[in-house]
């Protein structure tokens, strides 16, 4: 289904309702999702949280491994979400925020209402506006969210710039073993902190990352590497069944 976002307003939107739901199948074949450095540490405790780089910009982009093969989403296969947490970002739709300009930091509440999540008055589902044309407290809530969002995504660009000019990233490729496969997978274009970079800084850029409150997020972001053997034995019991 292909989206058709449009800017919110009252006029056109005044009875659009929007439904909350748990089946995120619309991640099914993305195996990487970005994430923001403020949930690395709930995130970590079961997904790799680990760096790609946008191959236009340069610029390094923190993600969730959610699967090992390309275009399979471990996570993401039925409509139950089968972990106790999740991403921030898997909330937001059917909205969005879009800025006006590329200069500007103005944006615009948009809605895709070709999304499944939009539906007409019911008993489940949130209204945007009130009748007198006002926004409805759950359109409010959910963009402050958005905002909230938004920031936290300007601060993982800065914290990862930051982090790259401390030539902190290095290449990684990832040799997964599965169970039914003879030859092993290797999964390339990620990047993880480099440890041994870090214990090299010098006093000053080590406090610097300190006070700055950094390092929790990088020894988060180490740590949770050990996740990829949750992944392995998902991959091997998806395997199983398909």
């Amino acid at each position: 289904m292909k989206n058709n976002i449009v800017p919110l307003n009252s006029n056109d939107h005044l009875r659009m309702c929007v439904t909350e739901s748990k089946d995120y199948r619309r991640f099914a074949d993305q195996q990487l999702i970005p994430v923001v450095f403020h949930e690395f540490h709930q995130l970590a405790t079961e997904f790799p949280l680990v760096f790609v780089k946008n191959s236009e910009t340069g610029q390094f982009i923190p993600v969730a491994m959610m699967g090992v093969k390309n275009d399979l989403n471990l996570y993401c296969q039925t409509s139950e979400w089968p972990a106790m947490i999740k991403p921030k970002g898997f909330n937001n739709a059917p909205l969005s925020l879009v800025k006006t300009s590329q200069e500007s930091d103005n944006v615009l509440i948009c809605v895709d209402t070709a999304s499944p999540l939009v539906t007409e008055v019911s008993e489940n589902a949130q209204r945007l506006f009130n009748d007198d044309k006002e926004q409805s407290d759950y359109l409010k809530k959910r963009t402050q969210a958005l905002l909230e969002i938004a920031a936290f995504n300007e601060q993982t660009g800065n914290i990862c710039q930051l982090l790259a000019s401390k030539s902190l990233f290095t290449a990684k490729q990832l040799t997964i073993k599965l169970a039914e496969s003879q030859q092993p997978i290797n999964i390339d274009g990620i990047y993880v902190v480099d440890e041994q970079a870090l214990n090299q800084l010098s006093n000053e850029e080590f406090l610097s990352l300190k006070e700055n409150g950094l390092l929790p997020l990088i020894y988060a972001h180490l740590v949770s590497l050990q996740q990829i053997s949750r992944l392995i034995e998902k991959q091997n019991n998806y395997d199983l069944t398909h």
